[in-house]
């Protein structure tokens, strides 16, 4: 596209599908789409085959969305490519036993993209593919658990007869032993306690 096109439309059009091509690498993506298609061949009576054409998006190195497609034939022979991908996509059934196709979207994948060229045109297919775990910022956060730390408990007795000598006159104190017995400057032990045992990770 070059400037003098766009400004002689005077528009801002979208393009109505993605991009088709990226280059040569590994990208994680997941799968958009899954559904049979008849495609043209000449190893057949009739010249068709059906595939399983499964839709991938990834992101190129610009952030825009590209869309890479793999097309296994529909067979389930053990040799076939149909059954080793539902393998990887961690989606093939067990024998006599079925699945929807819109359990093969969703799919956290990782592709390996191969370009052909053929007739002039760049072709990004798809050469392997393997589900992934999600992403680490899409995980749940796990809870630490909390070490809850015991309460240091002080002797009653002590203190009990220590305040009544000083209330009922048993024992002389002076003003310094009242302020050891009431010191204003002491921090509350709890406190530290309950901070420990609800803390910020």
């Amino acid at each position: 596209m070059k400037l003098e096109d766009l400004q002689h439309a005077n528009v801002l059009a979208r393009p109505a599908n993605n991009k088709r091509s990226i280059t040569d690498g590994a990208y994680n993506g997941e799968t958009a789409h899954a559904e049979f298609v008849e495609r043209d061949s000449q190893y057949t009576d009739d010249g068709k085959r059906v595939v399983l054409n499964i839709k991938v998006e990834v992101e190129d190195d610009e952030g825009e969305v590209v869309d890479l497609y793999i097309a296994p034939n529909y067979t389930w022979s053990k040799r076939g490519s149909m059954m080793k991908i539902l393998e990887k996509l961690g989606a093939l059934p067990a024998p006599g036993e079925s699945i929807d196709l819109d359990e093969l979207v969703g799919i956290p994948v990782q592709v390996i993209v191969e370009n052909v060229e053929k007739d002039g045109e760049t072709y990004s297919n798809i050469v392997s593919i393997k589900r992934i775990k999600t992403a680490p910022s899409q995980r749940p956060i796990q809870n630490k658990s909390i070490k809850k730390k015991p309460i240091a408990k002080k002797p009653l007795v002590s203190e009990r007869s220590a305040m009544e000598e000083a209330l009922f006159g048993k024992k002389s104190n002076s003003n310094d032993e009242a302020d050891d017995l009431f010191p204003e400057d002491e921090s509350i032990e709890v406190d530290d306690d309950f901070d420990e045992l609800f803390g910020e990770d």
